[in-house]
């Protein structure tokens, strides 16, 4: 758990509710193994620590403050049971000591022996259970270690049980090497192995390649599991949890670096991540810059990126900026605070920006906003450049990863006897130019459809889940189809889902809520149908709706405020409309002011608090090409200057 007060903290509180029982866990692994033990107890001897028996214990208070006099000169001293103490009292005790747990049966021979050696949680818990004959009733373990870890805290304090004493840079700072030992396996390590470091003399420092600051920050861990302090503070605890392997302390760093970043902390975050080589954590700093350029721009900590994470960011498609004049202002803030005349760095710099994405207007703001940053000569040769033939230059679109795909389809060739239906799908890899109209498009294979070539089907998406849904395979009046199918691009994987009620082509389908609706369309030997029908997402079946007040082929619908709209299509006399319907589940269906003109074949998008139709085709020019956005794998979008065989400027087959 880590708490960040503002949404620039200044203090960080970060706390690892687990701590006492992992602690104590280790420290019973380590008694069980026989190390670090310096106690015998019992007719059996049994080994035990005695900083942990303090803790519960104020026999063994007593007895290690007396033992704290003498340096160790008995390494492995056996203590007696004290009268009233029975053998399995005593190991009542032990268990509670090292897990805060209470042993059930016999809860007064428990009891008496925990009195006798002065633990009094324990004896407490006993009376508990005594009282109301309950054996469920008694204190929770994990808020036991807890009081056993501050106990052990309050004896550090007071210099009881400190075993070593470790030198770190100027001073001497006396330690409980138990403690040490349970939250940081360097030191575990160091005090367990068969060198002199594990039998160092306690009156002699042990010389330590920490600092001060560094080993009390390991001690307040390993008794508080927590960290505070500023920003920095939580840094410096990453960097010595790294460096000593203190895996808790750095877990819980990692959680904050992770699912606590802002835009004032993460290019910290990132640039720690990349130096100590933390792939995840590199992945999820850097999307989150991506996504929230403008807000980490203005941050001071943007101004302390490393100059090749600058460039890395600023070379990514998937920098999110709504102009490309945003990146050269970035570029020019990080630069007049860290580019001090190095011209090199600022070319190298500025050449991350994709001046051909700008627009005039933009292009004339440049000199004024690179004042002072950039030879103007290097500027303009980089302008330049950046306009050269897009055939040697190719310039991307920034992108968050979503592109356009194209799914199936039928290919619209002057000889229609040489049409031939598609099965792949394809996505907008990159454009080679977006200067004004979009002349060419880099495409790259996605997949194919898992049962052959589909055409005047219907695609929607839900949660970046294609779904593909009717359609014809191939020119029959019985070929249309009503299978569904389910495309997961992360996995490239296909899933048959249930079937319409009827078969469908040339319909439209759209996602709205948890359903998913195909309207209208042509069936079988039907040139159209009025026919409504809804798929449960949850329960993955069909049922029947509402149907549209006029039988429609060819037309086109989306979702707007949580309301379906339908534009034009064709009637049964194969005529072309230009009516627009609103159609609300369970409600009646309402004729809205029609279009300009009467359209099939088209395309109708919502956009901001608008609906946008794009010029249809009449019934006998049909363009089965269907369209859909999604975000694909990471592995397929290589960068553009490797050779891919996926890889096509030529239009797809299904264009």
């Amino acid at each position: 758990m880590w708490v960040a007060e503002g949404p620039a903290p200044d203090q960080w509180s970060l706390q690892d509710g687990a701590h006492a029982g992992h602690f104590l866990a280790v420290a019973d692994q380590l008694r069980t193994a026989g190390q670090l033990v310096d106690v015998t107890v019992g007719p059996e001897s049994d080994m035990a620590h005695a900083v942990v028996l303090a803790s519960i214990s104020s026999f063994f208070h007593r007895f290690l403050e007396g033992r704290t006099t003498q340096l160790r000169q008995d390494p492995l001293p056996h203590v007696p049971l004290p009268p009233g103490a029975t053998l399995r009292g005593w190991r009542a005790v032990l268990t509670f000591a090292y897990g805060g747990i209470v042993p059930y049966g016999r809860p007064k021979e428990v009891e008496e022996a925990a009195r006798a050696l002065g633990a009094s949680r324990l004896v407490a818990a006993c009376t508990l259970r005594l009282e109301t004959d309950r054996q469920e009733e008694g204190p929770k373990p994990l808020e036991e270690q807890w009081e056993t870890l501050r106990a052990m805290e309050q004896l550090h304090a007071n210099g009881v049980g400190c075993d070593l004493q470790l030198q770190a840079g100027n001073e001497v700072i006396p330690v409980q090497r138990l403690a040490l030992s349970c939250s940081c396996d360097f030191f575990r390590a160091l005090f367990t192995c068969p060198m002199r470091e594990a039998t160092h003399d306690p009156a002699d420092p042990l010389v330590t390649g920490l600092s001060p600051a560094e080993l009390r920050l390991l001690l307040s861990f390993a008794y508080t599991g927590a960290v505070a302090g500023p920003w920095p503070m939580v840094l410096e605890a990453a960097e010595t949890s790294l460096r000593y392997q203190a895996w808790g302390l750095l877990t819980l760093c990692l959680d904050v670096f992770t699912r606590g970043l802002t835009p004032e902390i993460v290019p910290d975050v990132l640039a720690f991540a990349v130096a100590y080589g933390l792939d995840e954590v590199v992945h999820v700093a850097e999307n989150y810059i991506l996504a929230t350029f403008p807000c980490v721009v203005v941050t001071p900590a943007f101004l302390d990126l490393p100059a090749h994470l600058l460039i890395r960011l600023l070379r990514s498609d998937g920098l999110n900026v709504l102009h490309e004049l945003e990146t050269l202002e970035a570029a020019s803030r990080w630069l007049m605070a860290n580019g001090d005349g190095q011209e090199d760095l600022a070319k190298e710099i500025l050449s991350s920006v994709r001046f051909a994405l700008m627009s005039s207007l933009e292009l004339k703001k440049v000199p004024s906003v690179t004042a002072g940053v950039a030879d103007p000569k290097v500027l303009h040769e980089l302008m330049v450049a950046s306009f050269a033939p897009m055939a040697q230059l190719p310039c991307r679109v920034r992108s968050l990863q979503e592109v356009l795909v194209v799914c199936g389809g039928d290919k619209v060739k002057g000889n229609l006897a040489a049409r031939k239906p598609s099965r792949h799908l394809w996505f907008a890899d990159r454009y080679l130019s977006a200067v004004g109209l979009v002349k060419q498009v880099e495409w790259r294979a996605l997949g194919h459809f898992p049962d052959g070539p589909r055409f005047r089907h219907a695609v929607t998406v839900v949660g970046n889940n294609l779904y593909v849904l009717g359609g014809k395979h191939y020119y029959g009046v019985h070929d249309t189809l009503a299978s569904v199918y389910r495309y997961q691009p992360m996995d490239d994987s296909w899933e048959r889902l249930a079937s319409m009620t009827c078969g469908r082509s040339y319909f439209a389908a759209v996602a709205l809520g948890n359903f998913i609706y195909a309207l209208g369309g042509s069936s079988g030997e039907l040139y159209c149908t009025d026919t409504v029908e809804c798929y449960n997402l949850a329960s993955d079946t069909w049922r029947r709706c509402q149907p549209l007040p006029m039988a429609l082929c060819g037309h086109a619908a989306c979702v707007l405020d949580g309301e379906l709209y339908v534009s034009g299509g064709c009637d049964e006399a194969y005529q072309c409309q230009a009516s627009l319907l609103r159609y609300v589940p369970g409600a009646p269906v309402t004729l809205l002011a029609p279009m300009n003109g009467q359209r099939a074949g088209h395309i109708m998008e919502e956009a901001g608090t608008r609906r946008w139709i794009t010029r249809g085709t009449l019934p006998h020019a049909y363009t089965d090409l269907q369209a859909c956005v999604l975000t694909v794998p990471p592995a397929l979008r290589a960068p553009s200057c490797l050779k891919d065989p996926l890889r096509s400027t030529e239009t797809p087959n299904n264009a």
